[in-house]
C-alpha cells in the first residue's frame, strides 16, 4: 500500500476541479476529484483521504452540509475551503465547524499547496 497522502477535491466546477487535481498530483499527492458532495459521499473509500480541498457553494449539497456530514460519520481528515463567495458568514461557519483553512478565488496555489503541507504535518526544503 502507498505512502503517498490522497488529496480528495469536491468542486463543481470543472476548471477548478481539474486545475486542483493536476497541481495536487505535481506536488507528489495522489488526487481524487469529484463534481458534487453527493458524488463524494458516495465514494466507497472516504476514509483514504488524508486531507480534503472542497468548494463552499455547490449545487445541491455545499460543502458546509458536506463537511457536517463528513462528522456524523465520524471523518477527521482535515477540510480546507476554496470559495468565490465574499461574505464573511461562511468562513465563520467553516471555521466553528473546524476547517483548518479557507481561501478566497482566486487563490494562490503555492500558498495553498504549503497550507496543504502544514496540516499534514510535511517538512519542505526551501
Amino acid at each position: 500500500m502507498s505512502n503517498i497522502p490522497i488529496i480528495s477535491i469536491v468542486d463543481d466546477d470543472d476548471t477548478v476541479r481539474i486545475s486542483l487535481d493536476s497541481l495536487v498530483r505535481s506536488m507528489g499527492y495522489a488526487a481524487r476529484s469529484f463534481a458534487s458532495a453527493e458524488e463524494y459521499l458516495a465514494c466507497n473509500a472516504l476514509d483514504l483521504t488524508a486531507c480534503l480541498i472542497s468548494d463552499i457553494r455547490m449545487p445541491g449539497m455545499n460543502g458546509l452540509q458536506l463537511f457536517e456530514e463528513l462528522k456524523v460519520r465520524a471523518m477527521r481528515f482535515p477540510v480546507i475551503f476554496i470559495t468565490a463567495c465574499i461574505d464573511d458568514a461562511p468562513e465563520l461557519r467553516a471555521r466553528e465547524l473546524g476547517a483548518v483553512g479557507y481561501f478566497k478565488k482566486p487563490f494562490n496555489a503555492e500558498l495553498l499547496m504549503r497550507h496543504v503541507q502544514d496540516v499534514l504535518g510535511i517538512k519542505t526544503v526551501d
